[in-house]
């Protein structure tokens, strides 16, 4: 199957019967794909409408509302979910939701319903005209804009085609991540489209459920919140085993990686990037010290203080763009990632690395994730939420949460001096995380606003 870019997909020679989309046991191939983005073009059309927020649950509805709102010459405004809180930000009269599940906005949602119309005409698109607006919700929840273009889109759709093509083949595509952000939009959904190969639409929750509906020699498309929680299970058979995995949303632990590919017979591909540059770099950890290689079209630096920046062909002027990150940097371009420029803090006038303090939490087998932050009250308090595994909660209720909260700080003491010291504490059954498996910094501080038994 040859791979198509987004802008001539609509117009192509591509087969009717070739597989779009398998939702519970069922396809639906490119000709209803098709027929459904021209009757959906036709309604934006007739509305005359020239931008729309998409935001939906399903990526196959997503998929027929971007086409559609392209071709009809729409600007695409992507939230970062489709929660009714987010999508107030957006929706107007002049820019009306388009999405796939009711939400009594009235003649402000343009419902994606499945309905088809045969025989609609389209014409290449050209991409350097086609605009969107992708959302992030950044670290304090404000949604913050990324413009892109559809060339920026399809040039780097190129690359990842041209990087792993090869190896996906014809496989399906299952996700534990959502659409509405740009790595699962890339990978779960559009990928697949370009190069012809089916996508399950809906976001699996759960692995038991994802592994119950993967055809054999699945790719899965997931994130390190779900990759270090794969539940015990048998090694999948040889015909089951996917030709990748792809990871990103963050760093992805070692040992994560190591027992992924034991239960799935297939080492996780990280993706490093972001909304803003895109896919930057990927690496297979065979190793614990595995460095990120760059994507064709990317370069990479650091500066004196080792932050890393990187610059690429398809991101807007073809710039260097700072990221967040510290990296040490090889002499071919690839690199390890040693920290966030944000998670250094000052305690009690000492440098305090947060994501240091995570790591000494996370080698407790009393610990199966960690959340450290700063608060800013009157002590400038450093302060863990801490995801307990089932002996930390047996513990738990042993000891109860001060005592247990005690017992961590004195593991902790054998590594990192007093100031590191978290002075408060949160034990939670699962750390609150966004559908790319990134801790939500807002619901994270909003633990602390009742004063809990752990203080």
């Amino acid at each position: 199957m040859s791979f198509l870019p987004l802008s001539v997909l609509m117009n192509s020679n591509r087969e009717n019967d070739i597989p779009v989309s398998i939702s519970m046991g069922k396809e639906k191939n490119f000709k209803q794909f098709r027929d459904e983005v021209s009757a959906m073009k036709a309604r934006l059309s007739m509305r005359g409408v020239t931008s729309v927020v998409l935001a939906a649950t399903s990526s196959y509805s997503f998929s027929v509302g971007f086409l559609a709102g392209l071709h009809a010459g729409c600007r695409i405004v992507i939230p970062p979910n489709s929660l009714p809180g987010m999508l107030d930000h957006f929706v107007t009269e002049v820019c009306p939701l388009l999405g796939d599940v009711p939400t009594g906005r009235g003649d402000n949602h343009i419902l994606l319903n499945g309905e088809t119309a045969e025989g609609g005409n389209f014409t290449d698109l050209d991409p350097k005209n086609c605009h969107l607006d992708f959302y992030t919700s950044g670290s304090t929840g404000n949604p913050k804009r990324v413009g892109k273009r559809l060339s920026q889109i399809e040039d780097e759709l190129i690359i990842l085609h041209e990087t792993f093509g090869a190896q996906l083949g014809t496989a399906a595509t299952l996700g534990t991540v959502s659409h509405q952000h740009i790595y699962g939009l890339y990978f779960k959904a559009f990928l697949p489209l370009c190069e012809g190969r089916p996508f399950f639409p809906g976001t699996f929750e759960i692995w038991e459920e994802l592994l119950a509906a993967a055809p054999p020699g699945a790719c899965f498309v997931s994130s390190p919140a779900h990759l270090s929680r794969i539940p015990p299970r048998e090694p999948l058979a040889g015909d089951m085993q996917p030709p990748l995995i792809f990871s990103a949303g963050g760093p992805l632990g070692f040992e994560a990686a190591c027992h992924a590919a034991e239960v799935f017979g297939t080492i996780p591909t990280e993706i490093y990037g972001s909304t803003e540059t895109g896919g930057v770099a990927y690496r297979q950890q065979k190793t614990a010290t595995t460095p990120f290689v760059p994507l064709p079209g990317n370069e990479t630096r650091v500066d004196g203080a080792g932050l890393l920046s990187v610059k690429s062909n398809y991101t807007d002027g073809g710039d260097w763009d700072a990221t967040n990150d510290i990296a040490e940097r090889f002499d071919d371009g690839s690199f390890l990632l040693t920290g966030r420029a944000n998670q250094f803090v000052k305690i009690e006038g000492k440098r305090v690395s947060l994501a240091e303090v995570e790591k000494f939490l996370c080698s407790s087998d009393l610990v199966r994730d960690a959340a450290v932050l700063v608060l800013h009250d009157a002590r400038q308090s450093l302060s863990a939420i801490v995801e307990l595994t089932e002996l930390g909660w047996q513990r738990h209720a042993d000891l109860g949460a001060f005592r247990l909260s005690r017992h961590l700080r004195r593991q902790l003491s054998r590594d990192l001096e007093n100031a590191a010291m978290p002075r408060r504490w949160r034990f939670v059954r699962r750390l609150p995380v966004n559908a790319q498996g990134k801790h939500l910094q807002q619901a994270l501080h909003e633990l602390f606003t009742d004063k809990g038994p752990a203080d």
